[in-house]
């Protein structure tokens, strides 16, 4: 035995690699449940459970095989630093992508969407998209503005990598067009921000378009339902510098350009966040409370909160655009000093849109399919007899969605 340990030393490196392999194991096993990721902005996978349905199952994201692989990508010891590390050498290499990102010219970054997604089901996620919108359009004709924004790849192709294949976008735009017909009109936001590619329209590091870029967005808008649009002169900006997004996080390129964060404080607004939007079933709510037979644990996950659109708290964390609209909610209502009701569905770039409109409206309703729970869209709009609807989706997350199919649910 003593022949065979002194053998073994001659490879000291050998054990050097085997100490260090039982080591990472060991602080590995005891570090890998972490629910969120504050640098990627996202929730983390989690252990999955053998079940008799996911060892069966055929759908591959739904596989045992495929959630613990997810698992393990997710939560191996040091993974922010390795992401780091990679970026580096990926560098060093001249590679212009990494980690699902797209290195650009003058400090860019974008989403890696060299194709489309395919539905869970059968044929393509937008395909069945644009067919739930065009149902929806179709029971309420005349209703609805849609506004697709285009993805940065699509309007700072000077700044791109050479010969990168990012989907093109234009063509789909014309078949959202054809769908909705004469049911809503397409606010196609591409011509608006060709004229203005030279300004700051995206970030740089993040997915969403700017504050800048939702003003134009905002103001092709009110020209379509005939609004008299907020101007910028007089209202005061705050800017809000090193700002790194969600590309960012994903990358983590070494030499990253931070990016601004504009917001206009003389803009800022209640927001009430209704947890639930049946009357009854809130009034419910409150009535349990009052009587003491509801816990405040349980009343908070219910009730009713207040905020304000800008949630400056946000600015101290690393997903500034949070600010915006206090993230992603159900069902949110905020009081204007204009007339009439909007509702808006839509996902996270609607969030610094909202601010510029509630010199127009007297009520903005806005939902976000992904976390809307008890009503449905239709029920909501025969309850409130909106005089506007106007759903915005960046081109991207329009063409993965797989919760659209919701603008219909209950019909």
């Amino acid at each position: 035995m003593r022949e065979k340990c002194k053998a073994l030393l001659r490879y000291p490196l050998v054990l050097l690699f085997f100490a260090f392999l039982v080591i990472y194991a060991i602080a590995d096993s005891t570090v890998n449940d972490r629910k969120e990721s504050e640098l990627e902005n996202r929730t983390l996978a989690q252990k999955p459970t053998l079940t008799v349905s996911n060892l069966l199952a055929t759908e591959e994201n739904k596989k045992f095989s495929y959630l613990y692989e997810q698992y393990i990508n997710d939560q191996f010891l040091g993974r922010d630093g390795w992401i780091s590390l990679k970026s580096r050498a990926e560098s060093l290499l001249l590679k212009v992508e990494n980690n699902g990102v797209v290195y650009g010219d003058e400090g860019t970054m974008y989403q890696k969407f060299f194709t489309l997604q395919n539905a869970a089901t059968s044929g393509l996620q937008i395909e069945a998209n644009i067919n739930a919108l065009s149902t929806f359009a179709a029971r309420h004709p005349g209703l609805a503005k849609v506004m697709i924004v285009p993805s940065a790849d699509t309007i700072l192709t000077r700044l791109l990598p050479a010969g990168a294949p990012f989907v093109e976008e234009g063509p789909w735009m014309e078949q959202i067009a054809d769908a909705l017909g004469e049911n809503a009109d397409l606010l196609d936001l591409t011509d608006t921000f060709s004229a203005h590619a030279d300004e700051y329209l995206f970030y740089r590091t993040d997915h969403h378009w700017t504050t800048l870029g939702a003003y134009y967005g905002y103001l092709d808008y009110a020209a379509a339902v005939g609004k008299t649009p907020l101007s910028l002169d007089g209202l005061t900006a705050e800017v809000v510098e090193d700002f790194f997004g969600t590309l960012y996080s994903k990358s983590k390129q070494y030499n990253a350009v931070a990016d601004q964060l504009t917001y206009y404080p003389g803009l800022d607004a209640e927001m009430t966040i209704l947890q639930l939007v049946d009357p009854e079933t809130r009034q419910a709510v409150e009535d349990a409370y009052a009587a003491g037979s509801m816990s405040e644990a349980d009343y908070q996950k219910l009730a009713d909160r207040t905020v304000n659109l800008y949630e400056t708290d946000k600015l101290a964390v690393r997903d500034k655009y949070a600010m915006f609209l206090y993230g992603n909610n159900g069902f949110c209502r905020i009081a204007g000093s204009g007339e009439g009701k909007l509702m808006i569905i839509k996902d996270s770039y609607a969030n610094s849109l909202i601010p510029f409109l509630l010199n127009n409206y007297a009520q903005i309703d806005v939902v976000d399919l992904r976390y809307l729970r008890d009503a449905t869209v239709d029920e909501l709009i025969e309850r409130e007899g909106y005089d506007d609807l106007l759903v915005l989706y960046n081109f991207q997350s329009f063409s993965s969605d797989t919760n659209l199919v919701l603008l219909n649910s209950g019909v």
